[in-house]
């Protein structure tokens, strides 16, 4: 299951074309994931969060969710998409690796000089106003995914570090 959690304004809404993208086996793992975003909600129980959620977005005392744990996350994650702060996303698209262009779109922002490559939304529009609007797309739906590839980096599979095919064993193995 994958969902987009969409960005707020400070007022609650929505803000489209926004979010961060959560993948899991069931509903219950995507919210036990979405508990554990930030240290105020990781330590509550799964129901008193999801009902704390729903009773912010929903004004009040809400409908009770039920009983069972996966039927109460369906339910929470049902009525998060009803306000659509929440999107389900195809499965298959979280197999996808990044677009035939990424790379090179991700250079021309970078050798712009125009933003820090990681400030995420500014990269996105950049990217978007630079001519590549699939790798746009792909990074709005793949924030933390670009930030792994920010921070970690990729090299060429079949290469070392040097840049020679079949790469002798390291040292230390």
């Amino acid at each position: 299951m994958k969902i987009l959690i969409r960005s707020t304004t400070l007022d609650g809404e929505p803000i489209p074309g926004s979010g961060e993208t959560l993948q899991a086996a069931d509903c219950l793992e995507v919210v036990e994931l979405m508990r554990g975003q930030t240290p105020f909600t990781a330590s509550r129980a799964p129901r008193d969060y999801m009902t704390e959620v729903l009773s912010g977005i929903e004004g009040g005392p809400t409908q009770p969710l039920p009983e069972d744990a996966a039927a109460a996350a369906a339910e929470f994650l049902t009525r998060l998409a009803r306000h659509g702060l929440i999107e389900f996303l195809p499965d298959d698209k979280a197999s996808d690796h990044w677009p035939e262009r990424f790379l090179e779109a991700l250079e021309t922002v970078r050798l712009s000089g125009r933003t820090n490559m990681l400030d995420h939304p500014e990269v996105t529009r950049l990217t978007a106003e630079m001519g590549y609007p699939d790798v746009a797309e792909w990074l709005a739906d793949h924030r933390r995914e670009y930030a792994t590839f920010v921070l970690e980096g990729t090299r060429p599979l079949g290469k070392n570090f040097g840049g020679k095919e079949d790469p002798s064993p390291c040292a230390d193995k």
